[in-house]
């Protein structure tokens, strides 16, 4: 039985739709996924790897079939202020986690698994695809991430950094939108989120304490050789907070409600300070932390960094942000020894996560949201401890799929802020993820609702 990941709004034929088969004007998705593996072929390494179909709304391919056979899976998420194309295509993959790449070097796996003696790629459990490039996310429980409500409605959430503690229970710092409000607002309302799940990586997390309150956002999490829990967010400490100068004080059930002086989405703010990176920690999850230190950024006034670093065994700290920039010091807690370089390339797109690989201690990954307001992850690697980075630009990492675990898929219209969730072995067992569901958009110009939260998604672990 033939099994497709369903994209919807995943655009697998932008940009190169003359190098496709095209397979003529069809009434839907499914009958452009019979006719590409009618076509092609249904072998998910050589046949039909992806089709693509343009939906009868669409303003230039309507009812459009195209297939592929190259293994690519780049799909494009439209401008959601582009209605007429936002929602009117479709993707589907063929079983990528069959899918077998050639090889002469771990390079063309991306360091994501072995290349075999038989010249093709052995993915690690946790990933699949072209070059090993795809997280082989499985599926997954509804709601396994935070999703946090009270008497009042929803309460948005936007990514959680994951950590295990010494006990076991796993700790989540996410960045909650208060009073209600979606992420349209989160220059005036996020603050960072202490969550805790006691079941384990795969959760659910449920709130514990607030550990920054208004204004912070992005938080990323690291653990420190002697034992602290060290905490990287961006913030503006002391004073307004930033766009509108006050905290939006009304919400409904998760969504913003904007239009007044107070309440203003990300794109109308009227006061754009600078947002910095901070660093705090703790020997509890749950606090006191310290006093909160500025951390270092290019050029001394580069806002919203996106730091994201990892703490190694002799106290040395490596981080990435928004690109071309890598964060180093020889000390963590000291932050007159960081650095900030520019390098040629690091990761695609923005909100990176950087980690150690697994299975060979000599290798440093890098995750990140690959795209603007959309669902496409990308995926970098290092071999010389962070100074140059590699990457394949024929895969992504993630997509806007969500497998549950009653076998639905689910579409996501962003999908932001990666991160991964290990066990205690240091394998990556989970992926977080700053979402909002499909329909309806959250564009704030264009979509009337804006609700986040935090999801969790489980990753393959079978051999």
């Amino acid at each position: 039985m033939l099994f497709f990941l369903l994209y919807e709004n995943g655009d697998n034929a932008q940009g190169r739709i003359d190098s496709l088969t095209a397979l003529g004007k069809l009434d839907s998705a499914k009958q452009c996924q019979d006719a590409c593996v009618s076509k092609l072929g249904r072998d998910p390494t050589t046949g039909c790897t992806s089709f693509t179909y343009y939906h009868p709304g669409h303003p230039s391919n309507a009812n459009e079939c195209y297939g592929d056979t190259s293994g690519q899976w780049t799909p494009f998420y439209s401008d959601l202020g582009q209605p007429q194309i936002w929602g009117n295509v479709t993707s589907g993959q063929n079983e990528p986690a069959k899918y077998s790449t050639s090889c002469t070097s771990k390079a063309d796996c991306s360091y994501n698994g072995a290349c075999t003696d038989a010249g093709v790629c052995k993915c690690h459990p946790q990933w699949m695809g072209l070059h090993c490039g795809q997280l082989n996310l499985a599926p997954t429980k509804l709601g396994s991430g935070l999703k946090s409500s009270d008497a009042d409605g929803f309460i948005s959430s936007w990514g959680g950094s994951v950590l295990r503690g010494d006990d076991g229970t796993y700790h989540m710092w996410a960045a909650e939108m208060v009073n209600h409000c979606g992420i349209v607002v989160w220059m005036s309302n996020s603050r960072i989120r202490h969550a805790i799940s006691t079941t384990g990586p795969h959760g659910p997390f449920k709130p514990a304490d607030v550990a920054e309150g208004v204004w912070g956002h992005e938080p990323t999490a690291a653990r420190a050789p002697t034992g602290e829990f060290v905490l990287f967010w961006t913030a503006k400490v002391g004073g307004d907070v930033p766009c509108s100068r006050k905290v939006c004080a009304h919400g409904d059930d998760g969504n913003s409600i904007i239009g007044t002086p107070d309440c203003l989405p990300d794109t109308q703010c009227t006061y754009r300070p600078t947002l910095s990176t901070y660093m705090a920690y703790a020997k509890d999850p749950a606090g006191p932390w310290s006093t909160p230190v500025l951390v270092p950024s290019p050029n001394g006034d580069r806002s919203d960094t996106n730091l994201a670093p990892i703490i190694r065994d002799d106290g040395s700290l490596l981080g990435l942000g928004r690109p071309p920039y890598v964060w180093e010091a020889s000390d963590w807690r000291d932050n007159s020894t960081y650095t900030v370089t520019e390098r040629d390339a690091t990761i695609q797109g923005e909100d990176p996560f950087l980690y150690v690989d697994a299975y060979d201690t000599t290798v440093l990954h890098g995750l990140s949201h690959a795209g603007g307001w959309d669902s496409s992850g990308g995926h970098a690697w290092s071999t010389d401890g962070g100074k140059t980075w590699s990457s394949h630009d024929d895969v992504r990492a993630y997509g806007s799929n969500f497998l549950d675990d009653a076998g639905g898929q689910h579409s996501l219209s962003r999908r932001e802020r990666p991160h991964l969730v290990f066990d205690e072995r240091g394998v990556p067992v989970a992926l977080t993820n700053g979402v909002t569901d499909a329909w309806p958009c959250t564009h704030p110009e264009v979509c009337p609702k804006d609700y986040c939260y935090t999801s969790l998604q489980l990753l393959n672990q079978d051999a």
